[in-house]
């Protein structure tokens, strides 16, 4: 279970605890505790399962989600109906007297609210799943299997770029055409992982791929090939225009503005490509081979331009 989006939702967690103690300290100082032959437990452990529950999909749905206005809107609609449930629960050892019989009547208007509530930010939620799946077709040439991803990136692995490589050779061969497979690294990715971290990097890694994918077109499959390497085929094109490609794909990831937690200050990152041209004559192995071989060789050149 990854715990990375918790760090953005403290203030929703100070929140709800005072929201939480304020209902249970109001119902106790308005009200009388009961006996404990007046105690309908039956009663009381179905509703305060049905209040754990509503506290359990706030808890998912925060570490699920990024800050933003849908997080807040499903926060807001959470509580609301946790309120609800949670006065509810409290009415199964809390009696009032007379003058605060109000809150028995009001108890449930909190949740009908958190409920129109919660489904406008589930439209809203449902809007932004459509766009990420919108972008992660552009990584499913000929089939979806989400077994074969990658978990940090999104993108497949590199188990499934074979399989893909070697279904687009075996075409490639009919056709008596070619195939480009490019090759991304990202420079210094260990020394980044040692100074920030792992959660940094999987962040980093993570933004790296949407910027991928944001240069593809909809035929092209990218995976993460290594742990800061990524592979792309590029079906029906030229050794021109996949380094075409390749500069672009450079370009905007060195335009990348990365910025750690609050901080406001960017920091910068490059990244090395190189490209090659495949007719399917070649085994998957080989050509994989000569596109790490070809990535040392333009790593290579690129330090030796940086220290001239």
């Amino acid at each position: 279970m990854n715990f990375a989006f918790l760090k953005f939702h403290r203030h929703l967690f100070v929140i709800l605890f005072v929201v939480l103690a304020s209902v249970v300290a109001m119902t106790i100082q308005l009200g009388d505790l009961k006996t404990f032959a007046q105690i309908d437990f039956f009663d009381a452990a179905g509703e305060g399962g049905i209040t754990l529950m509503t506290l359990l999909w706030l808890f998912f749905t925060l570490i699920s989600r990024p800050a933003g206005k849908v997080t807040h809107w499903l926060f807001v609609g959470l509580t609301l109906t946790n309120v609800s449930m949670l006065l509810d629960f409290m009415d199964e050892f809390v009696q009032y007297p007379a003058d605060s019989a109000w809150l028995s009547t009001i108890e449930s208007l909190p949740a009908p609210i958190g409920m129109v509530i919660l489904s406008v930010a589930l439209y809203q939620w449902h809007l932004e799943q459509m766009t990420i799946n919108a972008q992660l077709r552009r990584t499913e040439r000929y089939y979806r299997d989400h077994s074969l991803t990658d978990f940090v990136t999104g993108l497949y692995s590199a188990k499934y770029m074979k399989n893909q490589l070697e279904r687009e050779c075996t075409q490639v061969k009919k056709r008596q055409s070619t195939v480009a497979v490019m090759m991304i690294d990202i420079r210094n990715f260990d020394c980044f992982n040692r100074k920030h971290g792992d959660q940094q990097g999987d962040i980093l890694l993570r933004e790296v791929a949407q910027l991928i994918l944001m240069n593809l077109r909809d035929e092209d499959l990218a995976c993460r090939y290594a742990s800061d390497r990524f592979v792309i085929m590029l079906p029906n094109t030229t050794l021109l225009t996949a380094q075409a490609m390749a500069n672009d794909i450079e370009l905007s990831i060195s335009n990348l503005a990365f910025k750690f937690g609050p901080s406001s200050v960017a920091n910068y990152q490059h990244v090395t490509s190189c490209a090659l041209i495949f007719d399917g004559q070649e085994g998957v192995d080989d050509m994989l081979s000569q596109l790490n071989n070809a990535m040392l060789a333009t790593k290579h050149a690129v330090n030796l331009q940086a220290s001239a």
